[in-house]
């Protein structure tokens, strides 16, 4: 499943990334790597962009990246 099917409060576990190197690196330092537990937290009125979680830390990713980061439930 995409990580932007996640629903609100939902868990995954990230286990491939394809975005570009440039988005991929920069998500890399954030904390998004493979085998990490990501939480959907909050999704905006046009779900787009939507909020994440992952360690602690809350940031927002576009509905179009978030569709090409593949998750485990």
């Amino acid at each position: 499943m995409k990580c932007n099917e996640l629903e609100i409060k939902e868990k995954g576990k990230i286990k491939r990334i394809f975005l570009d190197e440039q988005k991929q690196a920069k998500l890399f330092h954030l904390g998004l790597t493979p085998n990490e537990e990501i939480i959907c937290k909050f999704k905006s009125p046009f779900k787009d962009p939507i909020a994440y979680q992952i360690k602690g830390c809350v940031f927002a990713i576009r509905n179009e990246d978030a569709a090409l980061i593949e998750v485990e439930k």
